[in-house]
């Protein structure tokens, strides 16, 4: 049995916080459905993705003909009133105070970090118990938290983890 991640491609606004608003990648699905499928089971089990639709679309480019299981707890961290923001103008100070506590920091408005981590874990849980092939299509936090989890290792140990851009990331055991 496997687990497999999959980040969507790259969305069409750059330098800006957008964790849970319902933006589209830049890139046709299509495209990118080609390049991730390479890396994927041709006939998962299971089918899962947050219901925002850079994932959804592209799990539905995926596997057009399959029935996918949209899952609220698969959304990235709500950043609140970051959300839509250029990066340039969030403090420095608050991302300063994020980075230092990330696992107890709450943002102004948004998610508390141990919310966002008790809802992927609650997922998790679900996903790593399937005994078939499972395909997710999520967001660069989740897929981070889920890292640290199959690591049993402490999440701000994967916070600077990559997680590319329709990248895949296969959990197995």
């Amino acid at each position: 049995m496997a687990v497999f991640l999959i980040r969507h491609d790259a969305v069409a606004v750059r330098g800006i916080c957008y964790g849970q608003t319902d933006i589209d990648a830049a890139i046709a699905y299509t495209e990118s459905a080609q390049k991730v499928k390479a890396h994927l089971p041709a006939t998962p089990a299971v089918v899962y993705s947050s219901p925002l639709k850079r994932c959804a679309k592209l799990a539905e480019a995926c596997f057009p003909a399959q029935h996918i299981a949209f899952s609220p707890e698969l959304m990235e961290v709500n950043f609140g009133d970051w959300e839509m923001k250029p990066w340039s103008e969030i403090s420095r100070a608050s991302i300063d105070r994020w980075a230092q506590s990330p696992t107890s920091f709450q943002f102004p408005n948004g998610e508390h970090l141990l919310a966002f981590q008790h809802r992927v874990e609650a997922i998790y849980t679900e996903l790593t118990g399937l005994p078939q092939d499972t395909c997710v299509f999520t967001h660069g936090g989740v897929i981070r938290l889920m890292q640290a989890l199959r690591a049993n290792e402490p999440w701000q140990n994967w916070l600077q983890t990559p997680a590319p851009f329709a990248g895949v990331v296969e959990l197995t055991g």
